[in-house]
């Protein structure tokens, strides 16, 4: 629906890019507030996109692929009852900003070092994961919380990467209803060219839900 003077009188028009996709992503992030109002922003923000679909422009495991659609297609009924949740923190997000950026002042990321804070950016618990050099080895956290109303037992599989080992610990998670846990997911590079971008996916099942 669009505003007739703006639009040669119609009251119906086609648009897209971030004009519309804003809108509707918004729309559907206060649906899902309104439906769970115990969940943080990023939690919405996790459900949106672990649920995702595919958008079709090409091979869903090409990096231009995956960093032109992002997490894909939203699929709002799947958001609703999504499984697994990544959620983060003021602190989480100060900590992102102490690995990337000078503006945090040094005493306040010496002290979230110290509590245990990770500043390096790869490790911010957010539904995706980024690493800029893999040349050996390196290892990125993340935490998943259980937003169903029922225990359930999900298992890691990883698509797509070739040329880099991916190992996921644990590979099998059991979680209570609220309950959260962390895991360690170790990238080897192995035989990737050199220079090369490569994508994608860790998916979490449970056999009901698919977390990617």
């Amino acid at each position: 629906a669009v505003a007739p003077p703006g639009h040669n009188g119609q009251e119906f028009d086609f648009a897209s890019g971030t004009s519309m996709s804003a809108p509707h992503v918004a729309g559907l992030a206060a649906l899902l507030a309104d439906l769970h109002s115990d969940w943080s922003p990023m939690m919405i923000k996790s459900a949106l996109m672990t649920t995702g679909s595919d958008v079709l422009d090409g091979d869903a495991l090409d990096p231009s692929v995956i960093f032109s659609q992002g997490a894909g297609h939203v699929r709002p009924n799947r958001a609703a009852d999504p499984g697994l949740v990544y959620d983060s923190d003021v602190n989480d997000w100060l900590a992102f900003l102490c690995g990337v950026t000078s503006g945090v002042v040094e005493a306040t990321c010496d002290a979230l070092e110290e509590a245990g804070y990770s500043l390096d950016p790869s490790d911010l618990n957010g539904a995706s994961i980024a690493v800029g050099w893999v040349s050996g080895t390196q290892t990125v956290t993340r935490e998943l919380t259980n937003v169903s109303d029922a225990r359930a037992t999900y298992a890691a599989t990883v698509t797509g990467l070739d040329g880099v080992d991916v190992t996921i610990e644990p590979s099998t998670i059991t979680l209570d209803p609220g309950e959260s846990e962390s895991i360690a997911i170790t990238l080897t590079q192995v035989s990737a060219p050199v220079g090369t971008e490569l994508g994608g996916y860790l998916t979490w099942s449970d056999g009901t839900h698919k977390v990617r």
